[in-house]
């Protein structure tokens, strides 16, 4: 990308330069979110709640080893990728080798597990394993954020996701064994990596330019092992009450949990999405000086809140008719936990929102003990809660320890202390965000209109 177009890119002022490429990927993820859904319900209706409880308590646990994988590398890579003449090909190859031979290791460390303790649904496991030999190739998504040219990426995974939606169900028509639905994950990882490197490939990016640096190998490592622990930590908050429902309660509960959590976790591609597309001109706005750097970080968490409370009211008030639209009358008791875990997005998105700025800062590391103490207090919550309420319980434990690790914890912390502030202003300035915001659109559309 020459320096001109990166000019008129960054010239774009206020909340709508920042999100200008919002809209061009919100259409494709929020369609796959849809068709995803949809089939993950036929799927349940297949394999009854024992079966889907299953396949997605395995996954649970195998997407514990893919965070190990990344070793948490994701956001300074970002970073480092946006320095102003950053050598791109040893940041890209010190990367990639590095988390190559993690992925080669937890894979070979799961094999072992699986031969020698025989768990139950072991096949899944390693099933859904096989993608951790080829996880270090997501690297290049890091360039696609850099580039601003994740609308391709989004593009790609669509690709991805599509091939595996029509394996999903042509397996239902075939009635195919559990272990294919697991394979299907497997595919549709393994498409998308190929989809985005030639596309990588086409912008004039190749791997074979990519290299090692030990140098730079450890110094990412240093950097981002606070990272590895607070994204362990976080999905162990995230997955933990699956894994622990299917322990205690079994498959069929675990099932029904499942669909639960699958429905209102369709919601959680918001602020995911919201920060892929804020964090790349916030840091340019913190490097630059810029005036209104502090006001674009309140108006981030004004929209997340305001975003994610409509999403949270509308899957509560609904949670009825989803689930036996969805997943039908046998998963009825997934409605009362859905009821409760819909909340649990608020706090998500706010937490979202709070690692950014803690990335751009320099102060991930403030995110560990809040992700933690959320983490110890949703263990002791579902190990007291989930024998008598089930799945009921592990939703309120849920919602309890989002809200300790991503709001409690913000004013508790001298580290944290000043992101209080940013949320108030935050919601504060939501009326005069939203009316710019209004105003900006209506000014595009007669622009367009001839």
């Amino acid at each position: 990308m020459n320096q001109s177009s990166q000019a008129s890119r960054h010239s774009r002022g206020g909340l709508h330069g920042m999100v200008s490429g919002f809209s061009k990927s919100a259409v494709l993820r929020i369609l796959r979110l849809g068709i995803n859904v949809v089939v993950t319900g036929v799927l349940a209706r297949h394999l009854g709640s024992a079966g889907f409880g299953a396949l997605a308590a395995s996954l649970a646990l195998v997407s514990l080893l893919y965070t190990l994988a990344e070793l948490g590398m994701g956001r300074v890579l970002v970073r480092e990728l946006m320095n102003e003449g950053a050598d791109h090909p040893a940041i890209m190859g010190s990367s990639f080798y590095t988390r190559m031979a993690a992925g080669v290791i937890l894979f070979a460390g799961l094999a072992v597990y699986a031969w020698c303790f025989e768990p139950p649904h072991a096949a899944l496991l390693l099933i859904y394993g096989v993608v951790l030999l080829a996880h270090a190739a997501t690297d290049v998504l890091a360039w696609f954020e850099t580039d601003r040219r994740m609308h391709a990426a989004a593009w790609c995974q669509f690709g991805g996701f599509l091939i595996s939606m029509i394996a999903i169900v042509a397996g239902v028509v075939m009635q195919a064994p559990l272990w294919f639905f697991a394979l299907t994950y497997v595919i549709e990882c393994l498409a998308t990596v190929v989809m985005l490197y030639v596309f990588y490939r086409r912008c004039g990016g190749g791997w074979r330019a990519w290299r090692w640096e030990k140098r730079r190998s450890m110094a990412l490592l240093r950097e981002s092992w606070f990272e590895i622990a607070t994204q362990f930590a976080l999905l162990m908050l995230l997955r933990m009450d699956a894994i622990m429902v299917l322990a205690m309660k079994g498959d069929a509960e675990a099932g029904f949990y499942s669909a639960a959590v699958r429905i209102s976790e369709v919601a959680y591609f918001l602020p995911m999405m919201l920060a892929t597309f804020m964090m790349p001109p916030l840091i340019e706005r913190k490097r630059s000086g810029a005036a209104d750097y502090r006001d674009r970080l309140a108006d981030y968490f004004g929209l997340s809140f305001a975003l994610t409370f409509g999403l949270a009211l509308f899957v509560a008030v609904t949670s009825r008719w989803l689930v036996a639209l969805l997943f039908g009358e046998t998963f009825e008791p997934a409605v009362a936990m859905l009821k409760v875990h819909a909340w649990a997005l608020i706090p998500f998105a706010l937490g979202v929102a709070r690692t950014q700025y803690l990335t751009i800062e320099g102060r991930l590391w403030a995110n560990l003990p809040a992700v933690v103490a959320g983490l110890l207090i949703n263990a002791l919550l579902n190990w007291l809660w989930i024998p008598e309420y089930g799945g009921l319980g592990a939703a309120w434990a849920t919602l309890i320890a989002y809200c300790i690790a991503w709001l409690a914890s913000t004013p508790a912390m001298a580290a944290t202390r000043d992101l209080t502030t940013l949320m108030m202003r935050g919601f504060i300035r939501l009326p005069h965000l939203l009316q710019d915001t209004s105003a900006r659109l209506l000014r595009g559309r007669r622009r367009s209109t001839p």
